[in-house]
């Protein structure tokens, strides 16, 4: 019993501050939307999209790791470092590929704002594994 009072706190806060993230991440989804339907610089609409995102995954991470003990922790440091290394190829994947097509495009900050817009997914994705993963 003294064990179930204990961890109701825990458990209770981290699905209020899932619950409170998962809000966050439809709020930056809205926001992103809601700049780029103002017709200004779409490119500047996805590059703050990546940065709330890049934001919003170091807190998440953070989050998650610290409520974990230390075997789950190291799980998860290295599960982090893993996805780093696939974002980072993935990242110079797509980056090349943009590069490539460059010259077939129209000039302009179009091919950069998709770019960021696909990176800013990448993160995002990363944002919701960490979130089930604190329900799991």
């Amino acid at each position: 019993m003294k064990l179930l009072l204990l961890c109701l706190p825990l458990c209770i806060s981290l699905t209020v501050f899932g619950q409170t993230t998962k809000t966050t991440v439809d709020s930056i989804e809205l926001r992103y939307q809601q700049c780029l339907s103002q017709g200004g610089s779409s490119y500047n609409c996805a590059l703050a999209y990546y940065q709330e995102m890049e934001s919003l995954l170091a807190t998440v991470y953070n989050e998650v790791y610290h409520n974990l003990d230390n075997p789950r922790r190291e799980t998860l440091e290295l599960s982090q470092a893993q996805w780093a290394e696939k974002k980072e190829a993935y990242f110079k994947d797509i980056e090349i590929r943009a590069e490539k097509k460059r010259p077939l495009t129209l000039a302009g900050l179009d091919d950069d704002m998709i770019l960021t817009d696909n990176k800013a997914a990448y993160l995002k994705h990363r944002v919701i594994e960490l979130l089930r993963s604190m329900h799991s």
